[in-house]
């Protein structure tokens, strides 16, 4: 994919502390790219310095039309700047009509009138808000006024969407409408989105590709399903909610397959590292499963023999808590924990693929 926007050397500092030490980054066109971290990280002043709101102390950002930042002059930074938009946490709502406040923008720019009419009716369809158009902006509830302000952006045909938090301050439900919309209206008019927050799940649904960010550093960059499986570090893993990061050690390695020591128990897993290594081993808990043979019934590299310490019920899922020598968290659908009678104290087989095993 070619890079929209091209993010090289960024270095920020503000007030003698180092906000941004971002080597690289690049945008693709079309592309819905999540920023996500902790708060603090440095996500919303990278959004700043994309938008040309805040200068950063060095760095060399190329835009889609090949400008570059260190270059800009007064009417190509205001020429930019008119080609991107921004939504925040708070809606920012005028005591105005719904439609009103989505033509604002249009009408400041001094679009013509039967066009500002045109296109503020056709967004506020695509919204679904039609009916809302002349009611006051100041009624709406929280999701119907983050939905105003996604289209009081969207009506003037960005180039680039910024998003700064935009669901925060939603309940879920809301939240998760919201968050389809925003996916929908972006990609159904082709706009180039970042998308920043420091909740990983809320961006599983529309990002593209994902970049997790820690005290100004990004620490990786893929696609969403890339991330979660085979996070580069520990650091991230423990970020995106890791529930079996385990201490172990290589015993050996040979041709790219590992023994990996865990307390003791000896596992099987893709890895390059020499023996002796210290690595952390990341076991997804749905990617155990759980049999009621013993483990000489199992053709797979990783039978262990297993103790239930719990059973607990998350939705239609089983949380099962095993003791293998060392501790595991699996997920099995809870008509399978029915059907297989598991409980407290039941010895059973924990069955793990060495391919399911991210060794770091």
């Amino acid at each position: 994919m070619t890079a929209f926007i091209s993010i090289e050397g960024l270095r920020h500092f503000y007030e003698g502390r180092q906000v941004l030490d971002i080597d690289s980054l690049a945008i693709g066109e079309g592309e819905i790219l999540a920023v996500v971290g902790p708060n603090g990280s440095g996500k919303s002043t990278l959004l700043r310095i994309i938008n040309l709101l805040e200068k950063p102390s060095s760095a060399e950002i190329t835009y889609w039309n090949g400008k570059k930042l260190t270059g800009l002059d007064r009417g190509e930074r205001k020429e930019l700047a008119g080609q991107m938009a921004m939504i925040f946490q708070e809606p920012i709502l005028f005591k105005r009509s719904v439609k009103a406040n989505i033509s604002y923008g249009l009408k400041i720019r001094g679009v013509a009138r039967h066009e500002v009419d045109r296109r503020a009716s056709q967004m506020l369809e695509r919204l679904d808000m039609s009916d809302f158009a002349s009611r006051e902006a100041l009624t709406l509830s929280g999701g119907e006024a983050q939905k105003v302000t996604l289209g009081r952006a969207m009506v003037l045909e960005p180039r680039l969407l910024l998003m700064d938090e935009p669901l925060a301050s939603l309940d879920t439900p809301t939240r998760k409408l919201v968050r389809r919309d925003i996916a929908r209206l972006v990609k159904d008019m082709g706009v180039t989105a970042v998308y920043v927050s420091h909740d990983y799940q809320e961006v599983l649904e529309i990002a593209d590709k994902l970049a997790i960010i820690f005290a100004g550093k990004v620490l990786q960059v893929g696609k969403p399903s890339e991330v979660f499986s085979r996070p580069a570090s520990d650091v991230v893993a423990e970020f995106l909610g890791a529930e079996n990061l385990l201490d172990g050690e290589v015993a050996d390695c040979t041709e790219g397959l590992a023994r990996v020591r865990i307390q003791g128990v000896e596992l099987q897993a893709p890895c390059e590292m020499p023996a002796g290594s210290t690595v952390k081993v990341l076991i997804h808990p749905e990617d155990i499963l759980i049999m009621m043979d013993g483990p000489e019934k199992s053709s797979a590299r990783n039978s262990l023999p297993a103790q239930i310490t719990g059973v607990s019920i998350i939705g239609a899922l089983a949380k099962i808590g095993l003791d293998c020598g060392f501790p595991l968290i699996a997920y099995v659908t809870l008509a399978s924990s029915e059907e297989l009678m598991l409980e407290a104290g039941k010895k059973i087989t924990a069955v793990i693929k060495a391919t399911s095993i991210h060794v770091m």
